[in-house]
């Protein structure tokens, strides 16, 4: 059987081999015609012998049975003409089952029995396809009409007597049974071999159903971690905005009084909570990518100004653990368009990671561009990361190895992090490491980076408000009045405080009203605070504060309802507003009309650098329309 089946693979040509119900057809046509002709051999050998004058007739019938050989070869050498070749042969068998009972008893030939293999023949090589019911059909009819013909107008000749032909008969019989017998065996064999492939597809398709299934669970599973991971960043983020905050009053309070065992551990406090925000707002942001929510906010970036910003920082981080700390450009950078904050980042991860884990080596900051690509790199020689190492070194949580987290720290995600960053943006970080030698880590980024799809921003919208909607925004006229009073009484509670600028501070969360009144306070300012945020517009309208810092997250009537309102009022539409959040949204924020936000922890330096930036802005502004 293996040397039948490796000659009928060799007649199948290549074409034709990969499709399975096209193989299937081809296999039928070669077995057919193989073994066709064998087993009709012993009726023109009867025939011969027992016609007295059996040429030419019996020659022609013979000619007829052994050309059906020359097809194999046919079909090996012209497979794109299968279909005409398989007529050709279903015509041939026709001419020869006609001829033989043309010559040998008409009508009452026993070699008419065959004449019921040619329809089963031709579907087998053609297919059902209309084309093969419409040819066998057609030479059925033609045939069978021959036949009929001849009898009513002609007389069929007669070169042996049909009472003589009882052996052909015989032969005849058992040559088409033989013939039926061993194609439908092997049709038996496909029907069984595609039950078998039926069966194995319905266990894969069930396969495949139970890994959709396995895959949506993980999709929720992990939908739900990234927002339990959210919800759990916000919790800890708010008791840490607290901790930071009276942690730098704090210190500043030891500092002026000259405390140094308290200003120590107020440091020691202040770096531990810098270092649980960091870590925090890490998870958050992966959190985010993985839930597809991370925006960008791609901008004009001047590269030379952002590459001192990231030295100024880097350069004291290196010096700790006593290495030299390089900057090489090549020449001037330009601008670039990308999120200067997120690519901040990542450089700053990176530069992080060099000094931790080099000591009284070199760190090697290199900026060039090459065409339409920029390339930062960072170079140290620290401890290197071996190639094993380097193959789970981009995924989260993870680390070089156990040893190294357990000597040098770390949560495994800066890289992490740094590599899905810059992936929104179109780049991707590249690593040359050996073992004791030292590292490179290389940023590649687009100078023209796309923007990412950005978080749905609500519309803008304050039209008609309901009854109930108003009283929720108005609160009773005594209430507003005491507070509207108490404010006028804050303002004017001493004449150093008449000079000061006022602020209105709105978040629901007292804890943090209390922190920014003091802190506020510190900077100069006048601060004004409500945990009510229905009440903001009309103590707005009242006091006319210098700006309003508002909160996002509050029950009930949130940031954006409250920033709606108040732009969408004549009285204090003008009025700066900086949106306070725990979240980057500063694209949301500016397209629903704020002039920026500030990022919680709340400190001095972030109030300073947002009301700077305005007076700039604004500044420039005015200098526009006064040359105008």
């Amino acid at each position: 059987m293996t040397v039948f089946q490796a000659v009928m693979n060799w007649f199948i040509p290549a074409q034709m081999a990969n499709d399975l119900h096209t193989r299937k057809r081809v296999q039928m046509f070669i077995i057919s015609h193989i073994f066709g002709p064998i087993i009709a051999t012993p009726i023109p050998l009867f025939l011969w012998f027992a016609d007295p004058d059996p040429s030419p007739h019996v020659l022609i019938l013979a000619a007829s049975i052994y050309g059906f050989w020359p097809f194999l070869a046919l079909v090996k050498l012209f497979p794109r003409a299968y279909t005409p070749l398989a007529m050709a042969s279903v015509l041939n068998l026709t001419f020869c089952i006609l001829w033989g009972t043309y010559n040998y008893g008409g009508t009452s030939s026993p070699f008419l029995v065959w004449f019921v293999l040619t329809p089963l023949l031709a579907f087998m090589y053609l297919g059902s396809t209309w084309t093969a019911r419409a040819f066998v059909f057609g030479q059925i009819i033609v045939g069978i009409g021959s036949l009929y013909g001849f009898y009513l107008y002609a007389d069929f000749p007669v070169h042996i007597p049909v009472e003589k032909m009882v052996v052909a008969g015989v032969l005849s019989a058992l040559g088409s049974n033989i013939y039926v017998f061993m194609m439908a065996a092997y049709y038996s064999s496909v029907v069984d071999s595609q039950s078998e492939l039926i069966k194995e597809i319905e266990r894969h398709q069930d396969t495949l159903k139970a890994l959709t299934s396995a895959k949506d669970e993980a999709e929720r599973a992990n939908g739900a971690k990234s927002e339990f991971l959210a919800k759990m960043s916000h919790e800890l983020r708010t008791p840490l905005n607290a901790v930071l905050g009276y942690s730098e009053i704090l210190l500043e309070d030891a500092e002026l009084d000259g405390r140094g065992e308290q200003i120590a551990d107020l440091q020691k406090i202040s770096a531990a909570g810098k270092h649980l925000l960091a870590m925090v707002n890490d998870i958050l942001d992966i959190s985010k990518i993985e839930a597809g929510k991370m925006a960008l906010h791609v901008e004009n970036v001047d590269l030379d100004k952002l590459i001192d910003e990231v030295e100024a920082t880097a350069r004291p981080l290196a010096a700790k653990n006593t290495n030299t700390f390089v900057v090489e450009r090549s020449g001037a950078l330009g601008t670039m368009r990308a999120d200067a904050t997120k690519l901040r980042q990542a450089v700053f991860n990176l530069l992080s990671n060099a000094a931790k884990f080099t000591q009284n080596g070199q760190i090697t900051l290199a900026v060039k561009r090459k065409g339409d690509w920029v390339e930062i790199a960072v170079a140290d020689t620290g401890i290197g990361i071996s190639r094993e190492q380097q193959q789970a070194l981009f995924s989260n949580f993870q680390q070089a190895n156990a040893k190294i987290a357990a000597v040098y720290g770390g949560t495994g995600l800066g890289l992490s992090l740094s590599q899905n960053l810059l992936r929104l943006m179109g780049g991707q970080i590249e690593i040359e490491s050996e073992l004791g030698k030292g590292s490179r880590f290389t940023i590649r980024l687009p100078a023209q980076a796309e923007h990412a799809p950005a978080e749905p921003v609500a519309p803008v919208v304050v039209a008609r408000r309901t009854q109930d909607e108003d009283a929720f925004l108005a609160e009773s006229e005594a209430e507003v009045g005491q507070r509207t009073a108490a404010y006028a009484g804050m303002s004017g509670h001493s004449a150093n405080h008449s000079t000061r600028e006022r602020l209105l501070v709105v978040d629901d969360d007292r804890n943090f009203l209390e922190l920014a009144e003091r802190l506020f306070l510190k900077e100069d300012y006048t601060p004004i605070c409500t945990d009510a945020p229905q009440s903001a517009l009309q103590i707005a309208r009242t006091v006319k504060p210098s700006a309003i810092f508002l909160d996002i997250l509050m029950p009930g009537f949130d940031g954006w309802d409250v920033l709606a309102a108040l732009k969408a009022d004549p009285v204090t539409s003008d009025i700066p507003v900086f949106m306070i959040s725990i979240l980057s949204e500063r694209s949301k924020a500016l397209a629903a009309g704020a002039d920026g936000i500030v990022m919680k922890p709340l400190d001095a330096s972030k109030v300073k650098a947002a009301l700077a930036g305005l007076k700039a802005t604004r500044g420039q502004a005015r200098a526009k329309a006064a040359n105008a």
